[in-house]
């Protein structure tokens, strides 16, 4: 029964035969789910505090799609209740109304179906009440899943596009990424079962080759669900075939294609939502910027079904790369089988996916659409020859783009944490060295790297300046050398030179939104080797001092310090920061050209030293609320003209050069926040009125109060007092 050698000329055999459930399995199993939904109807939750009764019920899973694989398959039973008047209402009843459901499950079955058998696995999930229907044979199974909830659609009616009031409600509800997705099923159902049945022959086959990448070393908890393969299958169909009548092996080959490119994949259809609704267009913008690969439920916009963040997707791709020499991929003359071709499908001896971008205008949300190119099937593609799901049933993919802001005031208090989980981490491809990069607080999309090269013939601070030129030539050469081999994944460019000090290049990878741009500095070794937990000898800054060097001027000298200062705070406090750096660069994305403003904003990195400070004065836990820590420094921000902020880890008052330096340094405008490895950088300068502005209107939005509406409190900072 393996894929791989069965020919291509005999795959449709092969899934008439072996892979579609048995008919007398699946008539029994079927005539079981009725009898149980007409016992349920008709009994209803008599015992319950407050009775209950099913309005309807809707089959799901792959058995209620049609999409049901011979051995085990999945069933979704789902219970559409009256005592739920809201999608908050079954978090509060389900456990009870659960409870009275396995009482009545059981007495059901004391009149079994002739055929089956019937047991309760171990319950692994809150909100379900699972149970296994199997032949007495054991050869084929379907585990079930009774799942009570609110009738969030109502009467449903053919060809009408729901009202966007319906999702709408379904964001104010503050729900979890597909948390109600069983409130959708019927719209679930119905988007696949009208495909053709040689299209759920094809979506058999690729959850046939699924099973056999599960059953090898793979490990099926680390891999995306089936259901996201279905989608995969029915994407690929209608944007390069459309027809009822096709080759399996070509479609399979398609499929298997865009696996292999899961980086650039972003599927989503505009059935049953779109973009017409303020509400669900910004959702959508954000759920289109989620880690690749996206592939949207069609009938709940929050259920990423493919959750790049989640999923191993690379260890699917590794196994369809390798699996295109093998028999099922041969036409009978010898020939490799060619997949389809179509907008967003990909092409043959390419790398990437072919994304002819089209506007769609009755989609695109007015100056509000620019990472929302999307492919639009119904100009050109074919749509299918018995009835499609609806005229606006459009499939989109959309090319990557770097650094799309997202609006941090209309992330919810309680989403602040999987908003920096998906959208402000970067890239893992990379590994850390300098810079924001060195210091683990590198914010996707706004990438930098120090590369600090320490050098022997720099014996003190001045023979940088004297050397500095000759010595960057001959790094760039060196450097041009060097990408004769390039690194796999990433290409190498090189910027116009805007720091006299360093060498500055750029690398690329080819996952979206991936980039970094790297500073090569060659320096005095001024800080010699350092011993962890010891703090450096005085002479080192009297040295500095003495030297002349103002305002930071040597401030690459200490990375090292700099780096070691921030890499050994806690995770959640690197969160903060990267939050933190999201909204200072949206403040200065929206006032970009506004002058001086814009322009004489302070450093970045003084919002990172900031939210450390806060941290150490009013939190230092491990573990914390992250909308309080917004909260806090913004409120600091706010607060700078009272600022003077400087840690004495590195250097202190003891030394008589260094004391009377500081106490000098302390006395400046505020401001004042001092770099923790060089005391000659106050980072602070620059203007930080339209930040401070920028916090008070941010301190009034949704990111900043709880779900009842109440401003989150700030940690208790006390501000230390100047020497």
């Amino acid at each position: 029964m393996d894929v791989y050698r069965t020919p291509a000329a005999a795959l449709d055999n092969l899934v008439a035969r072996r892979l579609q459930p048995s008919a007398e399995f699946v008539g029994a199993a079927r005539r079981a789910l009725g009898a149980l939904g007409t016992f349920l109807r008709e009994r209803g939750g008599r015992a319950a505090a407050q009775p209950w009764r099913v309005l309807k019920i809707a089959k799901g899973g792959s058995s209620g799609r049609g999409t049901a694989l011979r051995g085990g398959c999945d069933a979704e039973l789902v219970l559409f209740l009256n005592c739920f008047k809201s999608y908050e209402d079954q978090g509060v009843r389900r456990a009870e109304i659960l409870h009275e459901m396995r009482v009545l499950l059981e007495s059901w079955w004391q009149k079994p179906i002739p055929g089956l058998s019937f047991e309760f696995p171990e319950q692994d999930a809150a909100r379900v009440l699972r149970f296994r229907l199997a032949s007495t044979d054991l050869e084929n199974w379907m585990d079930v899943s009774l799942v009570p909830a609110f009738d969030a659609l109502g009467q449903l009616s053919s060809d009408v596009k729901l009202k966007p009031q319906i999702y709408s409600r379904l964001l104010d509800s503050g729900c979890q990424g597909g948390e109600h997705a069983a409130c959708f099923a019927e719209l679930r159902r119905n988007f696949v079962n009208v495909r053709p049945a040689k299209l759920k022959s094809l979506i058999l086959l690729v959850k046939h080759w699924f099973r056999q990448v599960c059953q090898g070393e793979v490990r099926r908890e680390e891999l995306p669900p089936a259901y996201a393969l279905e989608l995969l299958t029915i994407f690929a169909w209608e944007q390069g075939c459309g027809k009822e009548a096709f080759s399996l092996a070509q479609g399979l080959r398609t499929v298997l294609g865009l696996i292999c490119q899961y980086q650039h994949l972003c599927v989503f259809w505009t059935l049953n939502y779109g973009f017409e609704d303020p509400a669900v267009r910004w959702f959508l913008r954000y759920q289109l910027e989620r880690p690749r690969p996206v592939i949207l439920d069609p009938a709940d916009p929050t259920w990423d079904v493919g959750n790049g963040a989640a999923w191993h997707w690379d260890l699917l791709a590794r196994e369809a790369e390798s699996c295109y020499e093998h028999p099922c991929f041969l036409q009978a003359a010898g020939g490799a089988v060619q997949p389809w071709e179509g907008p967003g499908l990909p092409r043959p001896g390419c790398s990437g996916l072919d994304h002819p971008i089209q506007r769609d205008s009755a989609q695109r949300a007015p100056e509000e659409s620019s990472s929302l190119d999307a492919v639009d099937p119904s100009a050109g593609s074919r749509q299918p020859s018995r009835p499609a799901p609806g005229p606006s049933g459009t499939a989109g993919t959309t090319p990557c783009t770097l650094g799309t802001a997202l609006d941090l005031s209309r992330i919810s208090t309680k989403d602040l944490d999987r908003f920096i989980q998906d959208h402000l981490k970067p890239n893992p491809q990379f590994q850390k060295q300098g810079g924001s990069f060195g210091r683990g607080t590198d914010l996707r999309g706004y990438g930098d790297a120090e590369l600090v090269v320490f050098l022997n013939c720099f014996e003190d601070y001045g023979d940088q300046r004297a050397r500095r030129l000759e010595i960057l030539d001959e790094m760039r050469a060196q450097l041009e050398s060097w990408w004769q081999d390039p690194v796999p994944g990433l290409s190498l460019r090189f910027p116009e030179q805007t720091v006299p000090e360093a060498l500055q290049f750029q690398l690329v990878s080819r996952a979206p939104g991936s980039w970094m741009d790297v500073s090569l500095l060659p320096v005095f070794d001024a800080a010699g080797q350092l011993c962890a937990g010891a703090r450096p000898e005085p002479q080192i800054y009297s040295s500095l001092l003495d030297s002349g060097g103002q305002g930071g001027k040597h401030v690459a000298c200490f990375a090292e310090l700099r780096r070691n200062f921030v890499n050994t705070r806690p995770p959640k406090l690197k969160n903060l920061i990267l939050l933190v750096k999201h909204w200072y660069y949206q403040v200065a994305a929206r006032n970009r050209g506004r002058q001086p403003a814009c322009a004489s904003l302070p450093p970045v990195y003084a919002l990172e030293l900031l939210t450390i400070f806060a941290w150490e004065q009013g939190c230092r836990n491990d573990s914390f609320n992250t909308a309080e820590g917004l909260k806090t420094v913004l409120g600091l921000v706010q607060q700078h003209q009272q600022l003077c902020v400087y840690w004495t880890v590195n250097y202190s008052f003891e030394d008589p050069a260094i004391r009377t330096y500081l106490l000098g340094q302390l006395q400046k405008p505020r401001p004042l926040l001092l770099d923790p490895a060089d005391p000659t950088w106050n980072v602070g300068q620059g203007s930080w009125e339209l930040l401070a502005q920028e916090a008070a209107a941010l301190e009034t939005q949704a990111c900043l109060r709880n779900r009842q509406g109440v401003s989150v409190q700030p940690w208790d900072v006390m501000a230390r007092p100047a020497l």
